[in-house]
Order: C-alpha cells, then sequence, then structure tokens
C-alpha cells in the first residue's frame, strides 16, 4: 500500500509491528478468556454469572489500557463498544464509556504548537483567554475552552500532533487482518468495511471539512428549534484546529441531570430520532457519529449536535431507494422488501431472496415482541442464529457502502434509546419521513416511463 490513505507517512517499521503484535496479543488473550469459560462451565448458574462478570470487567480493563496506550483507532472502537448499551454487556459500558471525551490529554505546550503552526501564533496571542486544561479529549482531538478577543465563549478543537499518522498505521495493519480474514474464512469477508472505513477515517483528520459539515447539517435543521448546532468562527479554524461556539449543556446519556433539570428522556429520545428520519431520509446528509460524547441536551428539551468529523452524503439514488426499503421493512411487503434491498447495491451468492427477506425481518425481529425501539437483547440470541443459518446458506457477496454508516447510526442510536429508557414508536416516527420519499422515487419513475 505505497499509496497513504491519510496523506501521512506511517509510523517506522518497528512502531507499526509492535502496534500490529500489541492488538493481536490483548485480542488473542480475551478470545482464550472466554473459550475458557464455555470449555470449563461453572455448573452452578449464580456462579456462572459471577465469573462471567469478572472477565467481562477484566477485558474491558485490558481494552481500555490498550486504546489508552495506542490511541487512533482503538479509542473509536472503544466509543462504538460503549454506547451499545443495549448489546455490550454492562461491565464494557462502565469502563469504556471513560473514552467517550475524556480519553488522556496531551500536554499543553503540544495543543499550543499545534494552534501556532495552523493559525500562526501561540493560544495566549490569538485569543483574550485561553484553558490550560482540556474540557474533552477524544480519540483524535481535545476540545478547550477560550474567549475571544470580541467576547465570545469558544470551544476550540485541536488536533493531537501525529495523529494521522497513527490513524495510517492502524488503517494499514487492520487491512493486512481483515484481507487474512477472508482468505481463512469467507463467511467473515469485512473488506467492504475496511473500503469504508479508508474513505471516512481520514475525511476526520480536516477540520475545514468539519467545520462545513456542521453549517451544512445546521441550514438543513434550521427550521426546528428543538436542535441547535455550534456555530463555526472561520477566524480561528484552519484543517487541524477548529473553533465553535462554546455551549454549555448535559450529555444526553447523564439520565439524572437530565431529569433534575425537568426534561423528559423520552422526549430527547424523540427529537434524536426526527432529527435523524430528517438528516437521512430527508436531505440524504447525516452526522455520522451519535455516541453519547457527541450529543447534548439543553432545557426545552434542545439537543445539542457537536461533532461532524464523521458525516456521510447519500447519493440521491441511493436515498430514495432506502426510504423505499424502510416503508417495504414497515410493511412487511417481501417483494417490495426485496427489490429495494437489490436497487441500493444488496446482491447474494444465488437470487433466491430469502436471505434479502431475513435481513429485513431482522430489524423487526431484534425488537422483540413488544417492539422496543431498540434492540431487545433476550432475544437477539436467536435472531442472530437464524439470520446466521440463511446467510450460510446464501451468502450476502456484496453490501452498498453507503449503507455501513447508516448501520452505525442505527446501531448507536439503538444503544441512546436504551438508556434514554425510550418509549418512542419508531413506526410512527420514521413512516411519515419514509413515505414521503418513496412517493418521490414513484413520482420520478412515472414520470420517466411517461417520457
Amino acid at each position: 500500500m505505497a499509496e497513504t490513505l491519510t496523506g501521512a507517512r506511517p509510523l517506522p517499521w518497528p512502531q507499526r509491528v509492535r502496534r500490529f503484535i500489541d492488538v493481536g496479543w490483548t485480542f488473542l488473550v480475551i478470545y482464550l478468556t472466554y473459550k475458557r469459560l464455555q470449555k470449563f462451565p461453572a455448573r452452578d448458574p449464580e456462579e456462572r454469572a459471577r465469573r462471567l462478570s469478572n472477565a467481562h470487567l477484566a477485558n474491558a480493563r485490558r481494552i481500555y489500557a490498550l486504546a489508552t496506550r495506542m490511541e487512533g483507532l482503538l479509542i473509536k472502537t472503544c466509543q462504538f463498544i460503549s454506547s451499545r448499551a443495549d448489546v455490550a454487556p454492562p461491565e464494557y459500558i462502565s469502563v469504556l464509556s471513560r473514552l467517550q471525551d475524556r480519553v488522556p490529554a496531551r500536554p499543553f505546550r503540544e495543543v499550543a504548537e499545534q494552534v501556532r503552526r495552523e493559525l500562526g501564533a501561540h493560544p495566549d496571542a490569538i485569543f483574550a483567554e485561553f484553558s490550560r486544561t482540556p474540557i474533552a479529549s477524544a480519540s483524535l482531538a481535545q476540545v478547550h475552552r477560550a474567549r475571544t478577543k470580541d467576547g465570545h465563549d469558544v470551544a476550540v478543537k485541536v488536533q493531537y500532533p501525529g495523529i494521522d499518522r497513527i490513524l495510517e498505521t492502524d488503517l494499514r495493519n487492520i487491512s493486512i487482518l481483515v484481507r487474512i480474514l477472508a482468505r481463512i474464512e469467507p463467511n467473515f469477508d469485512f473488506r467492504v468495511i475496511m473500503d469504508e472505513l479508508n474513505r471516512q477515517v481520514p475525511r476526520e483528520l480536516d477540520f475545514i471539512l468539519e467545520g462545513r459539515s456542521a453549517e451544512r447539517v445546521a441550514r438543513n435543521l434550521s427550521h426546528r428549534r428543538d436542535i441547535r448546532i455550534p456555530k463555526v468562527y472561520w477566524q480561528y479554524t484552519a484543517r487541524r484546529v477548529l473553533t465553535t461556539e462554546f455551549i454549555e449543556a448535559t450529555k444526553i446519556s447523564d439520565i439524572p441531570a437530565l431529569i433534575a433539570q425537568g426534561i423528559d428522556p423520552n422526549d430527547v429520545a424523540l427529537i434524536m430520532t426526527e432529527a435523524y428520519c430528517e438528516q437521512i431520509l430527508v436531505h440524504g446528509y447525516f452526522h455520522a457519529d451519535p455516541h453519547p460524547g457527541n450529543l447534548l441536551v439543553l432545557p426545552g428539551p434542545v439537543v445539542v449536535f457537536i461533532d461532524f468529523g464523521l458525516s456521510k452524503e447519500l447519493p440521491e439514488d441511493f436515498r430514495l431507494n432506502y426510504a423505499r426499503l424502510v416503508v417495504a421493512m414497515m410493511r412487511q411487503d417481501e417483494r417490495e422488501m426485496v427489490e429495494a434491498f437489490r436497487a441500493i447495491g444488496f446482491r447474494t451468492k444465488s437470487d433466491d431472496p430469502e436471505t434479502l427477506i431475513a435481513l429485513g425481518r431482522s430489524f423487526f425481529e431484534a425488537a422483540g415482541p413488544e417492539q422496543k425501539p431498540y434492540i431487545d437483547a433476550d432475544v437477539m440470541p436467536e435472531v442472530n442464529e437464524r439470520l446466521a443459518r440463511i446467510l450460510n446458506a446464501n451468502p450476502v457477496t456484496e453490501i452498498p457502502g453507503e449503507i455501513l454508516l447508516i448501520f452505525r447510526v442505527l446501531g448507536l442510536m439503538s444503544g441512546l434509546q436504551k438508556r434514554l429508557d425510550s418509549r418512542v414508536n419508531m413506526f410512527e416516527t420514521i413512516t411519515p419521513y419514509a413515505e414521503e420519499q418513496a412517493r418521490l422515487l414513484e413520482t420520478r419513475g412515472a414520470g420517466e416511463a411517461a417520457g
């Protein structure tokens, strides 16, 4: 892989090999820990549960230690796991959620030097005030509170020096592992996921692009008074420094704080759901990283979206056919479901439609008999087992890259719906958005046929 993905050189070969070995060894230990529990199970159910809980806690701590030491994609992976309260064990949530916005910070001297390189002067020369201690630190950058010389309170996001080289290294290493796995286990071919990572992760390093993404979503949702997106201050923004309006708000996952302010978490869940329905189905451009560190809440309630580094634009045909697919799944229309899956780019080994029908059904089955707005962990083993049998008989051979970030959003939202104890009726909420766009597709098709 001679051409770089991020525009940066990878780390020197010895460091690259060391990262590869560290990750491989850690996950081998975790794998063997669970295999041992399977091979030597305790007879007493309480003892079995205690051993499993201890294993979850020990392994979560192993992953946390590895991620904080190595940074890069591992932290982003931990953020994803810790956001899936619907499926991840509580021990993982408890340990890894600290990495949503509390990654060990870099020294201020590194931050100041990065600001000087990007904006041309020391932070103290640019801003009236600039906090030495970050208010948040995540996978790629840390955020410092500051005040402009004309009195505006701002949040200054500063990219970690050298993080581009770490990401370049991790993408190369993971690509190797994915290719090896695809050869050994053809049914676990994640190359399409890796291709999407290679496209999307480098975009997160460009803070100018992130600022433009924030402004685009803000324009699209400007009619909503229950959504707020911080203003970008372009005079203090460059490729590795992003300055936005500072908004004091409550983290969406801090349920006691929301309740103490008189905010109903279910109202928050509904606003979040509607916002994503509109972004994905109507505008085809969406904030693709709704983990708890990136969504805040103001009284009202008003949901604040921050960190637009991971955003996605959907081609028009894909967006309309995805809306068609959503309508078909809501109606359980199997014929239309299969046609919509194929229209957006899903392909299976044979033409037997049962695999695509099973995929469509699985979205409903995962919500359980009560049709919860999040994945029901009690029914997932059965759903996964049935789906695995069908996929083994007729595997999916092509998955459209556009769908992967939608799946990511759906997964993260499922975790948040569970934390918020959401009672949102997903059918009633999603259907109007999807039906309107599906009608547009029908109208366009009728016009083309008439022409």
